[in-house]
């Protein structure tokens, strides 16, 4: 999938249909993707489809169902996020996370048929979801 497809996807099947139109338009568009992404920042919950979340909270990258997860979707993942270093790229899922780990903003993994995203990391741990469209 090209990086349009992925975040079109991830819009329509992760994002409550009240905050696509939006979204879409910021994530698109690369002059706006910064906007879109920072969205991330304090609102996932509220941007977020909740009946797509199979895991979510703060240590949730270090439970075994996260890990487990991971081992069984280690596939090419884009990923978005206000840091320039990390924005666009293409990794494993495994490393994308290792990566989204370390970085101190928002970030996205968009998988084929998932989504992890880490919040802003804040005083206190930072947020982390796992959505997944085969629940």
């Amino acid at each position: 999938m090209n990086p349009e497809q992925f975040i079109e996807y991830f819009v329509k099947a992760f994002i409550q249909k009240s905050r696509r139109k939006r979204l879409l338009f910021e994530l698109t568009r690369k002059e706006h993707r910064y906007d879109g992404v920072s969205r991330f920042c304090h609102q996932a919950e509220d941007l977020l489809e909740p009946s797509r979340i199979l895991l979510k909270g703060k240590d949730m990258d270090r439970t075994q169902e996260f890990r487990h997860f991971v081992l069984q979707h280690d596939e090419m993942c884009l990923v978005l996020s206000p840091d320039d270093s990390l924005d666009g790229q293409y990794l494993s899922l495994e490393d994308a996370v290792k990566q989204a780990e370390i970085c101190p903003d928002a970030v996205l993994l968009l998988g084929k048929t998932f989504v992890v995203v880490y919040a802003e990391p804040m005083k206190g741990g930072r947020d982390k979801y796992l959505l997944s469209e085969n629940k």
